[in-house]
Protein backbone atom coordinates (compact mmCIF):
# COMPACT_ATOMS: atom_id res chain seq x y z
CA UNK A 1 0.00 0.00 0.00
CA UNK A 2 1.18 3.30 -0.72
CA UNK A 3 1.65 6.18 1.63
CA UNK A 4 -1.66 7.92 -0.58
CA UNK A 5 -3.81 4.75 -0.15
CA UNK A 6 -2.67 4.06 3.71
CA UNK A 7 -3.66 8.09 3.95
CA UNK A 8 -7.01 7.43 2.98
CA UNK A 9 -7.63 4.41 4.43
CA UNK A 10 -6.60 6.43 7.92
CA UNK A 11 -9.01 9.01 6.96
CA UNK A 12 -12.07 6.29 6.41
CA UNK A 13 -10.83 4.91 9.36
CA UNK A 14 -11.34 8.06 11.78
CA UNK A 15 -14.36 8.74 9.83
CA UNK A 16 -15.73 5.59 11.16
CA UNK A 17 -14.57 6.02 15.05
CA UNK A 18 -15.75 9.74 14.69
CA UNK A 19 -19.32 8.78 14.26
CA UNK A 20 -19.38 6.12 16.53
CA UNK A 21 -18.04 8.13 19.15
CA UNK A 22 -21.06 10.98 18.14
CA UNK A 23 -24.07 8.21 18.40
CA UNK A 24 -22.41 6.86 21.58
CA UNK A 25 -22.44 10.01 23.47
CA UNK A 26 -25.59 10.78 22.37
CA UNK A 27 -27.21 8.03 25.06
CA UNK A 28 -25.48 8.20 27.89
CA UNK A 29 -26.72 9.48 30.76
CA UNK A 30 -27.01 13.49 30.84
CA UNK A 31 -25.96 14.49 34.13
CA UNK A 32 -22.27 12.28 33.07
CA UNK A 33 -22.06 15.36 30.35
CA UNK A 34 -19.46 13.46 28.62
CA UNK A 35 -17.12 15.13 25.96
CA UNK A 36 -15.00 13.70 22.98
CA UNK A 37 -11.66 15.55 22.11
CA UNK A 38 -9.12 14.81 19.04
CA UNK A 39 -7.49 11.95 20.55
CA UNK A 40 -10.12 9.53 20.84
CA UNK A 41 -10.57 9.93 24.96
CA UNK A 42 -13.89 10.14 26.04
CA UNK A 43 -13.55 12.24 28.81
CA UNK A 44 -16.26 13.67 32.09
CA UNK A 45 -17.05 16.76 33.56
CA UNK A 46 -14.28 19.51 34.02
CA UNK A 47 -10.60 18.71 32.55
CA UNK A 48 -7.49 19.65 31.52
CA UNK A 49 -5.07 18.02 28.91
CA UNK A 50 -2.00 16.15 30.26
CA UNK A 51 1.33 17.84 29.77
CA UNK A 52 2.80 14.21 28.03
CA UNK A 53 6.43 15.58 27.34
CA UNK A 54 7.39 13.60 30.03
CA UNK A 55 6.25 10.84 32.74
CA UNK A 56 5.30 12.88 35.60
CA UNK A 57 2.61 15.85 35.40
CA UNK A 58 2.42 18.91 37.95
CA UNK A 59 -1.14 17.89 39.58
CA UNK A 60 -1.44 20.94 41.82
CA UNK A 61 0.29 23.96 43.94
CA UNK A 62 -2.02 23.92 47.26
CA UNK A 63 -1.26 20.73 48.11
CA UNK A 64 0.28 20.23 52.24
CA UNK A 65 3.77 18.64 52.21
CA UNK A 66 2.23 16.44 55.39
CA UNK A 67 -0.75 15.71 53.03
CA UNK A 68 0.98 11.90 52.16
CA UNK A 69 3.76 10.97 54.76
CA UNK A 70 1.97 7.87 56.65
CA UNK A 71 2.74 4.24 55.74
CA UNK A 72 -0.73 3.36 55.89
CA UNK A 73 -1.64 6.17 54.14
CA UNK A 74 -2.16 5.64 50.18
CA UNK A 75 -2.68 8.68 48.86
CA UNK A 76 -2.50 7.18 45.17
CA UNK A 77 -3.99 4.38 43.43
CA UNK A 78 -5.05 2.44 40.64
CA UNK A 79 -7.85 0.29 39.43
CA UNK A 80 -7.05 -1.82 36.26
CA UNK A 81 -10.67 -3.18 36.33
CA UNK A 82 -11.67 0.71 34.68
CA UNK A 83 -8.43 1.68 33.83
CA UNK A 84 -8.51 4.55 36.24
CA UNK A 85 -5.91 6.74 38.71
CA UNK A 86 -6.58 8.61 41.05
CA UNK A 87 -4.59 10.77 43.55
CA UNK A 88 -6.36 12.60 46.52
CA UNK A 89 -3.92 15.48 48.92
CA UNK A 90 -5.07 17.87 51.77
CA UNK A 91 -5.14 21.76 50.51
CA UNK A 92 -2.36 23.73 52.21
CA UNK A 93 -5.09 26.25 53.15
CA UNK A 94 -7.38 25.70 54.62
CA UNK A 95 -5.91 21.93 55.55
CA UNK A 96 -8.74 20.28 56.28
CA UNK A 97 -9.97 20.57 52.68
CA UNK A 98 -9.75 17.45 50.48
CA UNK A 99 -9.03 17.61 46.75
CA UNK A 100 -9.22 14.89 44.39
CA UNK A 101 -7.62 14.50 40.60
CA UNK A 102 -8.57 11.60 38.75
CA UNK A 103 -7.18 10.23 34.87
CA UNK A 104 -6.67 7.18 32.91
CA UNK A 105 -4.01 4.84 32.66
CA UNK A 106 -2.14 6.82 29.76
CA UNK A 107 -2.41 10.52 31.68
CA UNK A 108 -4.56 11.11 28.13
CA UNK A 109 -6.38 13.80 30.33
CA UNK A 110 -7.37 14.82 34.13
CA UNK A 111 -10.36 15.61 36.24
CA UNK A 112 -9.69 18.04 39.21
CA UNK A 113 -12.30 17.97 42.07
CA UNK A 114 -11.43 20.53 44.60
CA UNK A 115 -12.92 20.41 48.60
CA UNK A 116 -14.80 17.42 47.53
CA UNK A 117 -14.35 17.34 51.44
CA UNK A 118 -14.78 20.09 53.01
CA UNK A 119 -14.60 19.54 56.43
CA UNK A 120 -18.44 18.52 57.16
CA UNK A 121 -17.63 16.42 59.69
CA UNK A 122 -13.65 17.90 60.97
CA UNK A 123 -10.24 18.83 59.26
CA UNK A 124 -9.20 16.17 57.70
CA UNK A 125 -5.92 14.54 58.20
CA UNK A 126 -4.30 11.67 56.32
CA UNK A 127 -6.63 10.70 52.96
CA UNK A 128 -6.53 7.63 50.88
CA UNK A 129 -8.10 6.69 47.84
CA UNK A 130 -9.87 3.57 47.34
CA UNK A 131 -9.35 3.34 43.58
CA UNK A 132 -13.04 1.04 43.88
CA UNK A 133 -15.04 -0.05 40.69
CA UNK A 134 -15.73 -3.59 40.63
CA UNK A 135 -16.76 -3.21 37.29
CA UNK A 136 -20.28 -2.16 38.07
CA UNK A 137 -19.73 1.46 38.70
CA UNK A 138 -19.24 1.21 42.20
CA UNK A 139 -16.73 3.54 42.94
CA UNK A 140 -14.71 5.07 43.16
CA UNK A 141 -14.03 6.56 47.01
CA UNK A 142 -12.18 8.36 49.22
CA UNK A 143 -11.53 8.03 53.07
CA UNK A 144 -9.64 9.97 55.96
CA UNK A 145 -9.66 10.35 58.94
CA UNK A 146 -11.38 13.44 60.81
CA UNK A 147 -10.60 15.55 63.75
CA UNK A 148 -12.94 16.24 66.29
CA UNK A 149 -12.60 19.22 68.82
CA UNK A 150 -9.10 19.45 67.75
CA UNK A 151 -8.27 15.69 68.69
CA UNK A 152 -8.06 12.78 66.77
CA UNK A 153 -11.61 11.39 66.17
CA UNK A 154 -13.41 9.72 62.71
CA UNK A 155 -13.57 8.21 60.08
CA UNK A 156 -14.76 9.27 56.82
CA UNK A 157 -15.36 8.52 53.56
CA UNK A 158 -17.10 10.07 49.86
CA UNK A 159 -18.47 7.82 47.10
CA UNK A 160 -18.17 9.37 43.82
CA UNK A 161 -22.10 8.57 42.63
CA UNK A 162 -21.64 9.38 39.10
CA UNK A 163 -18.81 7.27 38.78
CA UNK A 164 -15.15 7.75 37.96
CA UNK A 165 -14.32 11.02 36.09
CA UNK A 166 -17.90 12.16 36.36
CA UNK A 167 -17.11 14.66 39.27
CA UNK A 168 -20.45 13.57 41.11
CA UNK A 169 -19.44 13.33 44.62
CA UNK A 170 -22.05 12.34 46.93
CA UNK A 171 -22.13 13.82 50.89
CA UNK A 172 -19.37 12.84 52.90
CA UNK A 173 -20.10 9.72 55.51
CA UNK A 174 -19.07 9.64 58.86
CA UNK A 175 -17.95 5.99 59.18
CA UNK A 176 -17.51 5.61 62.34
CA UNK A 177 -19.62 6.23 63.99
CA UNK A 178 -18.39 9.40 65.91
CA UNK A 179 -15.32 9.84 68.14
CA UNK A 180 -13.41 6.57 67.88
CA UNK A 181 -10.03 8.29 68.38
CA UNK A 182 -8.46 7.19 64.96
CA UNK A 183 -6.11 9.05 63.28
CA UNK A 184 -5.37 6.88 60.65
CA UNK A 185 -7.45 4.60 58.12
CA UNK A 186 -7.61 3.40 55.22
CA UNK A 187 -10.55 1.41 52.17
CA UNK A 188 -10.23 -0.83 49.41
CA UNK A 189 -12.77 -2.67 47.53
CA UNK A 190 -13.64 -6.81 48.72
CA UNK A 191 -14.59 -9.42 45.69
CA UNK A 192 -17.99 -8.89 46.66
CA UNK A 193 -18.40 -5.31 45.84
CA UNK A 194 -18.23 -3.95 49.43
CA UNK A 195 -15.91 -1.98 50.96
CA UNK A 196 -13.66 -2.51 54.00
CA UNK A 197 -11.86 0.00 56.09
CA UNK A 198 -9.20 -0.38 58.42
CA UNK A 199 -8.33 2.18 61.23
CA UNK A 200 -6.09 2.62 63.92
CA UNK A 201 -6.96 4.47 66.86
CA UNK A 202 -4.93 6.45 69.21
CA UNK A 203 -4.35 3.78 71.50
CA UNK A 204 -3.29 1.27 69.44
CA UNK A 205 -6.58 -0.92 68.55
CA UNK A 206 -6.75 -1.45 65.06
CA UNK A 207 -10.36 -1.70 63.91
CA UNK A 208 -12.25 -2.34 60.99
CA UNK A 209 -15.82 -1.35 59.15
CA UNK A 210 -17.42 -3.08 56.24
CA UNK A 211 -20.09 -0.99 54.08
CA UNK A 212 -22.01 -0.93 51.29
CA UNK A 213 -20.74 0.40 47.64
CA UNK A 214 -22.49 3.54 48.44
CA UNK A 215 -21.53 3.93 51.95
CA UNK A 216 -25.27 3.61 52.80
CA UNK A 217 -25.19 0.50 54.87
CA UNK A 218 -22.63 -0.62 57.64
CA UNK A 219 -22.41 -4.23 56.99
CA UNK A 220 -19.94 -5.29 60.05
CA UNK A 221 -17.69 -3.57 62.36
CA UNK A 222 -15.19 -4.80 65.16
CA UNK A 223 -11.65 -4.97 66.16
CA UNK A 224 -8.73 -6.74 64.32
CA UNK A 225 -5.92 -6.73 66.84
CA UNK A 226 -5.69 -4.92 70.28
CA UNK A 227 -3.18 -3.43 71.01
CA UNK A 228 -0.88 -3.94 68.36
CA UNK A 229 1.24 -1.76 65.80
CA UNK A 230 -0.19 -1.21 62.23
CA UNK A 231 2.33 -3.17 59.29
CA UNK A 232 0.01 -3.17 56.18
CA UNK A 233 -3.44 -3.75 54.18
CA UNK A 234 -3.76 -4.51 51.39
CA UNK A 235 -6.49 -7.09 49.07
CA UNK A 236 -5.89 -8.87 45.65
CA UNK A 237 -6.64 -12.30 44.48
CA UNK A 238 -9.61 -12.42 46.54
CA UNK A 239 -8.66 -12.15 49.91
CA UNK A 240 -7.97 -8.96 52.58
CA UNK A 241 -4.87 -9.42 54.84
CA UNK A 242 -4.23 -7.14 57.88
CA UNK A 243 -0.77 -7.18 59.38
CA UNK A 244 0.58 -6.13 62.54
CA UNK A 245 3.53 -6.74 64.98
CA UNK A 246 3.87 -6.33 68.90
CA UNK A 247 6.81 -4.75 70.78
CA UNK A 248 9.11 -7.60 70.41
CA UNK A 249 8.65 -7.15 66.06
CA UNK A 250 6.43 -10.48 66.70
CA UNK A 251 4.79 -9.65 63.50
CA UNK A 252 1.00 -11.44 63.14
CA UNK A 253 -2.04 -11.08 60.60
CA UNK A 254 -5.63 -12.12 59.98
CA UNK A 255 -7.60 -12.28 56.62
CA UNK A 256 -11.34 -11.86 55.23
CA UNK A 257 -12.99 -12.61 51.36
CA UNK A 258 -16.16 -10.76 52.42
CA UNK A 259 -15.08 -7.76 55.51
CA UNK A 260 -17.71 -9.92 57.92
CA UNK A 261 -15.95 -13.44 58.93
CA UNK A 262 -12.17 -13.08 60.41
CA UNK A 263 -9.31 -16.17 60.16
CA UNK A 264 -7.95 -16.88 63.45
CA UNK A 265 -4.85 -14.72 64.40
CA UNK A 266 -2.07 -16.50 62.17
CA UNK A 267 1.99 -15.50 63.08
CA UNK A 268 4.04 -14.39 60.26
CA UNK A 269 7.43 -15.94 61.12
CA UNK A 270 9.88 -13.15 59.71
CA UNK A 271 13.36 -13.67 59.20
CA UNK A 272 14.93 -10.48 60.02
CA UNK A 273 18.35 -9.04 58.73
CA UNK A 274 21.18 -7.66 61.06
CA UNK A 275 23.04 -5.52 58.70
CA UNK A 276 23.77 -3.24 62.28
CA UNK A 277 24.69 -3.55 65.69
CA UNK A 278 21.83 -1.43 66.66
CA UNK A 279 18.83 -2.35 64.41
CA UNK A 280 15.68 0.15 64.21
CA UNK A 281 12.83 -0.97 61.61
CA UNK A 282 11.30 2.02 60.44
CA UNK A 283 8.53 2.55 57.51
CA UNK A 284 6.65 -0.65 56.73
CA UNK A 285 4.15 -1.56 53.89
CA UNK A 286 3.12 -5.09 51.87
CA UNK A 287 1.38 -5.30 49.23
CA UNK A 288 -0.66 -8.71 47.84
CA UNK A 289 -0.05 -10.37 44.60
CA UNK A 290 -2.66 -11.92 42.08
CA UNK A 291 -2.10 -15.29 43.49
CA UNK A 292 -2.89 -13.94 47.35
CA UNK A 293 1.01 -13.99 48.16
CA UNK A 294 1.48 -11.13 50.48
CA UNK A 295 5.28 -9.33 49.80
CA UNK A 296 6.06 -7.34 53.21
CA UNK A 297 8.94 -4.27 52.83
CA UNK A 298 10.00 -2.08 55.70
CA UNK A 299 13.40 -0.14 55.90
CA UNK A 300 16.10 -1.13 58.17
CA UNK A 301 17.90 1.96 60.53
CA UNK A 302 21.20 1.94 61.72
CA UNK A 303 20.84 2.77 65.57
CA UNK A 304 24.49 3.54 65.95
CA UNK A 305 25.02 6.11 63.75
CA UNK A 306 24.63 9.83 64.81
CA UNK A 307 24.70 11.41 60.94
CA UNK A 308 22.08 12.36 58.91
CA UNK A 309 20.72 11.10 56.58
CA UNK A 310 21.99 7.72 58.58
CA UNK A 311 22.88 4.00 57.44
CA UNK A 312 19.54 2.08 56.44
CA UNK A 313 18.43 -0.45 54.01
CA UNK A 314 14.98 -1.59 52.43
CA UNK A 315 14.29 -5.33 52.69
CA UNK A 316 11.18 -7.61 51.52
CA UNK A 317 9.82 -10.60 52.35
CA UNK A 318 7.99 -12.54 50.27
CA UNK A 319 7.55 -15.94 52.26
CA UNK A 320 6.85 -16.52 55.91
CA UNK A 321 10.33 -18.21 57.11
CA UNK A 322 12.85 -16.94 54.69
CA UNK A 323 14.83 -14.77 54.63
CA UNK A 324 14.50 -11.09 53.47
CA UNK A 325 16.02 -10.17 50.05
CA UNK A 326 17.57 -6.33 50.05
CA UNK A 327 16.24 -4.30 47.13
CA UNK A 328 18.62 -1.14 48.18
CA UNK A 329 21.46 -0.87 46.94
CA UNK A 330 24.75 0.66 48.17
CA UNK A 331 24.67 4.15 46.85
CA UNK A 332 27.17 5.39 49.32
CA UNK A 333 30.60 4.17 51.35
CA UNK A 334 29.29 2.27 52.66
CA UNK A 335 25.86 3.01 52.51
CA UNK A 336 23.37 5.94 52.88
CA UNK A 337 19.88 6.44 53.76
CA UNK A 338 17.13 4.48 51.86
CA UNK A 339 13.94 5.76 53.35
CA UNK A 340 10.41 5.22 53.19
CA UNK A 341 9.64 2.15 50.96
CA UNK A 342 6.25 1.61 49.32
CA UNK A 343 5.05 -1.41 47.42
CA UNK A 344 3.24 -2.58 44.37
CA UNK A 345 2.16 -5.44 42.95
CA UNK A 346 0.55 -6.99 39.93
CA UNK A 347 0.68 -10.88 38.55
CA UNK A 348 3.95 -12.19 38.97
CA UNK A 349 5.77 -8.70 39.01
CA UNK A 350 6.51 -6.42 41.92
CA UNK A 351 7.87 -3.00 42.37
CA UNK A 352 9.17 -0.60 45.38
CA UNK A 353 10.07 2.70 45.33
CA UNK A 354 12.02 4.93 48.16
CA UNK A 355 14.09 7.96 48.87
CA UNK A 356 17.64 8.27 48.74
CA UNK A 357 19.63 11.27 49.75
CA UNK A 358 21.30 13.36 46.12
CA UNK A 359 24.92 13.16 46.27
CA UNK A 360 24.63 11.19 49.34
CA UNK A 361 24.32 14.58 51.51
CA UNK A 362 24.99 14.59 55.06
CA UNK A 363 23.29 17.31 56.67
CA UNK A 364 19.84 18.02 57.83
CA UNK A 365 18.91 19.61 54.33
CA UNK A 366 19.00 16.20 52.10
CA UNK A 367 17.68 16.52 48.53
CA UNK A 368 15.84 13.32 47.63
CA UNK A 369 15.96 11.27 44.66
CA UNK A 370 13.39 8.69 44.15
CA UNK A 371 14.43 4.74 43.28
CA UNK A 372 12.47 1.89 41.28
CA UNK A 373 13.46 -1.77 41.78
CA UNK A 374 11.21 -4.20 40.04
CA UNK A 375 10.94 -7.85 40.68
CA UNK A 376 9.62 -10.45 38.00
CA UNK A 377 8.92 -13.91 40.07
CA UNK A 378 6.59 -12.50 42.85
CA UNK A 379 9.59 -10.62 45.11
CA UNK A 380 12.28 -13.44 45.29
CA UNK A 381 14.68 -11.74 43.25
CA UNK A 382 15.70 -8.06 42.53
CA UNK A 383 16.70 -6.06 39.43
CA UNK A 384 19.00 -2.76 40.63
CA UNK A 385 17.20 0.06 41.79
CA UNK A 386 16.64 2.54 38.64
CA UNK A 387 16.59 6.59 38.93
CA UNK A 388 13.54 7.60 38.69
CA UNK A 389 13.95 12.08 38.86
CA UNK A 390 17.43 12.01 38.29
CA UNK A 391 16.52 14.80 35.16
CA UNK A 392 15.06 16.71 38.15
CA UNK A 393 16.74 19.84 38.95
CA UNK A 394 14.27 22.43 39.91
CA UNK A 395 12.91 20.99 42.80
CA UNK A 396 13.26 18.80 45.49
CA UNK A 397 11.08 15.67 46.21
CA UNK A 398 9.80 15.66 49.90
CA UNK A 399 7.91 12.31 49.76
CA UNK A 400 6.76 9.65 47.89
CA UNK A 401 3.97 6.73 47.33
CA UNK A 402 3.06 3.91 45.08
CA UNK A 403 -0.22 2.78 43.64
CA UNK A 404 -0.75 -0.81 44.64
CA UNK A 405 -1.94 -2.29 41.46
CA UNK A 406 0.28 -1.59 38.19
CA UNK A 407 -1.34 -1.30 35.16
CA UNK A 408 -1.53 -5.04 33.56
CA UNK A 409 -0.45 -4.80 30.27
CA UNK A 410 2.05 -2.59 29.90
CA UNK A 411 3.42 -2.99 33.76
CA UNK A 412 3.62 0.27 34.32
CA UNK A 413 4.10 1.66 37.64
CA UNK A 414 2.34 5.05 39.25
CA UNK A 415 3.45 7.13 41.96
CA UNK A 416 3.12 10.74 43.35
CA UNK A 417 5.75 12.84 45.23
CA UNK A 418 5.64 16.10 46.37
CA UNK A 419 8.01 19.11 46.95
CA UNK A 420 8.05 21.80 49.10
CA UNK A 421 7.57 25.55 47.54
CA UNK A 422 8.45 27.83 50.39
CA UNK A 423 12.22 26.38 51.26
CA UNK A 424 12.81 23.17 48.48
CA UNK A 425 16.03 22.66 50.57
CA UNK A 426 13.90 21.37 53.29
CA UNK A 427 12.44 17.27 53.06
CA UNK A 428 9.92 16.00 55.12
CA UNK A 429 12.15 13.48 56.75
CA UNK A 430 13.33 16.71 58.74
CA UNK A 431 10.05 17.96 59.23
CA UNK A 432 8.46 15.32 60.57
CA UNK A 433 11.23 14.47 63.40
CA UNK A 434 11.95 18.09 64.11
CA UNK A 435 7.84 19.05 64.17
CA UNK A 436 7.88 21.77 62.01
CA UNK A 437 5.19 23.80 60.54
CA UNK A 438 3.82 22.32 57.58
CA UNK A 439 4.39 24.37 54.00
CA UNK A 440 2.54 24.87 50.38
CA UNK A 441 3.65 21.85 48.46
CA UNK A 442 3.92 21.41 44.34
CA UNK A 443 2.37 18.06 44.09
CA UNK A 444 3.26 15.70 41.15
CA UNK A 445 1.73 12.29 39.38
CA UNK A 446 4.21 10.06 37.75
CA UNK A 447 4.49 6.83 35.77
CA UNK A 448 7.47 4.71 34.90
CA UNK A 449 8.30 1.08 33.69
CA UNK A 450 8.81 -1.70 36.16
CA UNK A 451 12.28 -2.95 35.27
CA UNK A 452 12.84 -5.72 33.29
CA UNK A 453 9.23 -5.96 31.53
CA UNK A 454 9.87 -3.77 28.51
CA UNK A 455 12.61 -5.00 25.89
CA UNK A 456 14.41 -1.98 24.25
CA UNK A 457 16.93 -2.95 21.35
CA UNK A 458 20.10 -0.55 21.50
CA UNK A 459 20.19 -1.03 17.86
CA UNK A 460 18.51 1.90 15.56
CA UNK A 461 15.43 0.60 13.36
CA UNK A 462 15.62 1.55 9.61
CA UNK A 463 11.90 2.39 9.44
CA UNK A 464 9.02 2.45 11.28
CA UNK A 465 7.37 -1.41 11.99
CA UNK A 466 4.16 -3.10 13.40
CA UNK A 467 3.98 -6.91 14.78
CA UNK A 468 1.81 -9.16 15.97
CA UNK A 469 2.49 -12.50 16.88
CA UNK A 470 1.21 -14.81 17.96
CA UNK A 471 -2.44 -13.54 15.68
CA UNK A 472 -5.25 -15.12 16.24
CA UNK A 473 -4.89 -14.99 19.58
CA UNK A 474 -6.50 -16.98 22.64
CA UNK A 475 -3.72 -15.92 25.98
CA UNK A 476 -1.48 -13.53 24.88
CA UNK A 477 0.01 -11.95 22.52
CA UNK A 478 3.31 -9.43 21.85
CA UNK A 479 3.17 -6.42 19.95
CA UNK A 480 6.89 -4.84 18.89
CA UNK A 481 6.54 -1.42 17.02
CA UNK A 482 10.01 -0.49 15.98
CA UNK A 483 11.46 3.56 15.87
CA UNK A 484 13.98 4.68 13.26
CA UNK A 485 14.45 8.02 15.44
CA UNK A 486 13.03 9.17 18.91
CA UNK A 487 10.10 10.28 18.59
CA UNK A 488 5.99 10.87 20.47
CA UNK A 489 4.89 7.38 20.14
CA UNK A 490 0.61 6.29 20.32
CA UNK A 491 -0.76 2.57 20.31
CA UNK A 492 -4.02 2.44 20.41
CA UNK A 493 -6.34 -0.67 20.47
CA UNK A 494 -10.23 -0.05 18.89
CA UNK A 495 -12.97 -2.21 17.99
CA UNK A 496 -13.92 -3.01 14.47
CA UNK A 497 -17.09 -0.04 15.09
CA UNK A 498 -14.43 2.52 16.47
CA UNK A 499 -14.73 2.33 20.09
CA UNK A 500 -11.19 3.21 21.85
CA UNK A 501 -10.98 -0.84 23.59
CA UNK A 502 -7.18 0.40 25.64
CA UNK A 503 -4.30 2.84 25.11
CA UNK A 504 -1.21 0.44 25.25
CA UNK A 505 1.11 3.36 24.42
CA UNK A 506 1.20 7.06 24.77
CA UNK A 507 4.34 9.10 24.88
CA UNK A 508 7.85 9.82 24.06
CA UNK A 509 10.11 7.01 23.10
CA UNK A 510 13.78 6.85 22.27
CA UNK A 511 14.77 4.94 18.89
CA UNK A 512 14.27 0.79 19.24
CA UNK A 513 12.54 -2.15 19.52
CA UNK A 514 9.87 -2.12 22.05
CA UNK A 515 7.61 -4.80 22.74
CA UNK A 516 4.77 -4.86 25.05
CA UNK A 517 1.94 -7.96 25.41
CA UNK A 518 -1.85 -8.30 25.27
CA UNK A 519 -3.80 -10.24 27.51
CA UNK A 520 -6.49 -12.25 25.36
CA UNK A 521 -8.13 -13.09 28.35
CA UNK A 522 -9.31 -9.40 28.75
CA UNK A 523 -11.10 -8.97 25.62
CA UNK A 524 -13.65 -10.96 23.92
CA UNK A 525 -14.02 -12.59 21.21
CA UNK A 526 -13.47 -11.11 17.76
CA UNK A 527 -11.60 -8.45 15.36
CA UNK A 528 -9.40 -5.26 16.81
CA UNK A 529 -7.79 -2.84 15.36
CA UNK A 530 -4.24 -2.15 16.30
CA UNK A 531 -3.19 2.15 15.10
CA UNK A 532 0.57 3.07 15.65
CA UNK A 533 1.27 6.25 15.69
CA UNK A 534 4.53 8.19 15.68
CA UNK A 535 4.94 11.44 14.95
CA UNK A 536 3.38 12.26 11.59
CA UNK A 537 3.44 8.25 10.68
CA UNK A 538 0.55 6.33 11.14
CA UNK A 539 1.00 2.02 10.82
CA UNK A 540 -1.92 -0.14 11.36
CA UNK A 541 -2.69 -4.12 12.35
CA UNK A 542 -5.54 -6.30 13.48
CA UNK A 543 -5.26 -8.64 15.78
CA UNK A 544 -7.63 -11.44 16.32
CA UNK A 545 -9.05 -12.75 19.76
CA UNK A 546 -10.25 -16.53 19.75
CA UNK A 547 -10.91 -18.29 23.00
Amino acid sequence: MNKNERSEKMKKIFALMFSVAIVWATVVPANINKAIIDDGTFKDGPHSPAVLDRAYVLIDSSGNQFGMWTNMQECIAYNPVVGGLEFLHRAFTPTGVLNVHQTDSAFSFWVHDAAVYNQQHGPARYPTSVASDDGSGNGPHISYPFLIGGAWGGIGAVYESGGWWSSTWDYPVDIGPSNINTHKNNGKQLPNGDILFIAVTATDDIIYRTVSPDLGNVIATGTVASPFFYWGFDINGGTAYVFYYDANLNIYYKTTTDGVTWSAQQTYNMVWPSPYTANIIGWTQCAVTDAGNPLLVFDNWDGNDGTYPFYSKVYVSYQSGVACVKVSSEFGAPDTECYYPTIAAEGSYATVIFGVPRNNLEDTLAWWDIYAAGSTNNGQTWLPPRKLTGAITAFNPTMWQIAKRVEPTTKKLYYCFSSSIPNPSVDLHWLVYNYNAAEQARLYVAWDDIIGIEENSSSRPNRLSLNIAPNPISRRSNISYALPSADRVSLKLYSVDGRLVRTIENGYKDAGVYTVNINGHELANGTYLLILEAGNKTLSGSLVIVH
